[in-house]
C-alpha cells in the first residue's frame, strides 16, 4: 500500500508545520502582551506564509485519498477501514497529529482572549479620555487629539 505511506508522509508535515504555527502563536502572544505592533504585523504575514503551505498540503491529502479510492474520508474512517498491521502504522500518527491540534487550539484560544482583552482595555482608554481631551479619528483613520484644549483656564 504505497498510498499509506504517502499519506503517512503527508500527516507528518503537517505535523511540522502545525507545530511552526504554534511557536508562531508563541511569538504572537509575547508581540500582544509587550504591546509590540511590528511583532503582530510580522507574525500575521508568517501565519499568511504557513496558511498557503496548509493548502498545499491539503491538496497533496485529497489527492493522495483520491488515488486510493478513499476520497473524501475521514481520519477516522480510514482507520476503521483498514486492516490491523495498516492501522497500526497510521494510529500513532493520527494520535500526535490530534495532540498538536489540541495544542495548536489552546495557543489560538489563548492569544483571541489576550487579543480581544487588549482591545477592551483600548477601547475602555480612548472613551475615558476622548471627553476630557477632544480625541477623534481623521478621514485617514489616525487618532486626533487636542490636547491643548485640556490646558486652557476656564473662567
Amino acid at each position: 500500500m504505497r498510498w499509506l505511506g504517502n499519506l503517512i508522509g503527508i500527516l507528518k508535515d503537517e505535523i511540522a508545520l502545525f507545530e511552526e504555527v504554534i511557536g508562531v502563536l508563541q511569538e504572537e502572544r509575547k508581540a500582544v502582551v509587550e504591546n509590540d505592533l511590528n511583532g503582530i504585523f510580522a507574525t500575521n504575514k508568517k501565519k499568511e506564509n504557513l496558511s498557503a503551505r496548509q493548502k498545499l498540503l491539503d491538496e497533496a491529502l485529497a489527492s493522495c485519498l483520491k488515488k486510493a479510492g478513499k476520497e473524501g474520508y475521514t481520519l477516522s474512517q480510514l482507520m476503521e477501514e483498514l486492516a490491523p498491521s495498516e492501522r497500526s502504522k497510521l494510529e500513532g500518527v493520527v494520535s500526535r497529529l490530534q495532540d498538536v491540534l489540541d495544542r495548536l487550539s489552546w495557543e489560538n484560544k489563548r492569544n483571541m482572549f489576550l487579543i480581544n482583552k487588549a482591545m477592551e482595555i483600548n477601547q475602555d482608554l480612548i472613551r475615558l479620555f476622548s471627553p476630557a481631551y477632544s480625541l477623534s479619528y481623521k478621514p485617514d483613520g489616525s487618532l486626533h487629539t487636542d490636547f491643548t484644549s485640556r490646558l486652557q483656564i476656564r473662567g
